[in-house]
Formats: structure tokens, sequence, C-alpha cells
């Protein structure tokens, strides 16, 4: 027992396909054991998450316009913890509610131009459930063009509003005292990158 987890789960889906229309839905329901250390805490872990939610996905194309779509509804819990039973019923840190991306792109046969919109709501830094990373939304930008069939130029810009979003701390709360500090972590700041592509 002490050497598996087991994970159990249930989805039920359902397809649909139509011209350039297509829509993915999947219901799940699972449930997680961990038993694991964590070096950065030194502490281990001996627990089980049940979660419960729904996946979307569509995809959408007519002329010179194409769109895709994700968004995932997750309603989680820790329903056991043997080593922390103060965290059972606690959201598992750094699981949002709800998470999502579209990609609207226009195609001009010679070039390519389009938005990837990523974003997140709220999410636990850790398992007690006291300290909050804010939702956010990041935005991508891109650029293709391809002025004969053997060569591409591209331009990229991720995180184009240069949003920051906490992904990632060691920390579950502020405390008083000199070392009232949190070690966090970011996606990455606005990036900008160009390339060629010659095909021969």
């Amino acid at each position: 027992d002490d050497a598996i987890d087991y994970v159990t789960q249930y989805e039920l889906g359902f397809k649909y396909r139509s011209g350039g229309f297509g829509l993915f839905v999947t219901g799940f329901h699972a449930k997680t054991q961990e038993q694991n250390f964590e070096v950065t805490s030194n502490r281990f872990l001996d627990r089980t998450y049940k979660a419960t939610g729904v996946e979307l996905e569509t995809a959408y194309r007519k002329g010179i316009f194409d769109l895709r779509a994700s968004a995932t509804f997750t309603d989680a819990e820790i329903s056991k913890d043997a080593i922390s039973p103060a965290n059972e019923g606690n959201t598992p840190r750094r699981q949002a509610k709800f998470i999502y991306q579209f990609t609207p792109a226009l195609d001009f046969d010679m070039a390519r131009v389009g938005l990837n919109v990523v974003g997140t709501t709220k999410a636990y830094a850790q398992d007690n459930n006291a300290l909050i990373f804010p939702g956010y939304t990041q935005v991508n930008a891109f650029v293709t063009v391809r002025p004969l069939d053997n060569l591409e130029l591209s331009l990229n810009a991720n995180n184009l509003f240069n949003t920051v979003g906490i992904t990632e701390a060691e920390e579950g709360s502020i405390t008083a005292g000199v070392n009232n500090y949190l070690r966090a972590r970011s996606i990455n700041g606005r990036t900008i990158s160009a390339s060629v592509r010659y095909s021969f």
C-alpha cells in the first residue's frame, strides 16, 4: 500500500463535428492518492484528493478565420490527509477552479496572424488555503509571412502586456517577524522573438 498510489477516474464525453465546427465536452470524477516526500519543505505527504469537473474544447473555421478554444472547470478537495488532518476539505494548492485558452487567427495564405490567450482564476499557494494567487490572463501574439514557398518569416510576442502571474510559492502565508517574505515564481515577462526558416 505504501509503494503504490491509486487513481480511480470516471469520464463521460460528447463529441460533435459539422463542417468547420467541432465541440468536445468531457465530464470527469477522479479520486487520487499521493504518498510523497517534498524536499523543499522537508515533509512527507500521505493524502487522497477528489476532483469533479468538466472539460470543453471547440474549434471553428470559416474562410480566412479560425478559432480554437478550451476551458476546464475543476472542483477539487483534499478528502483525506493522514499527516495534516487540518487540510481535509481544503482546495489543493495551485489548483484553480477555472482555466481557459483560446486562439483566434486569420490566414491569408501568404500570412497568418493571431492571438493566443491563456487564463486562470485564483488559486491557493499551499494546502492550508491561507494565501491566494490572484487570477491572471496572458496574451500572446504571432504573425507568420510566407513570401516564397520555401521561406517563412515569423514574429512572436509572449506575454504581450507583461502580465504578472504567480504560479508557485513555498510558503502558505506571510508570518510576522524578520523573515516575513515569500519565495514565489511567476510566468515569464514579455519576450519577443523573430525567426527565419528556409527549406531546401
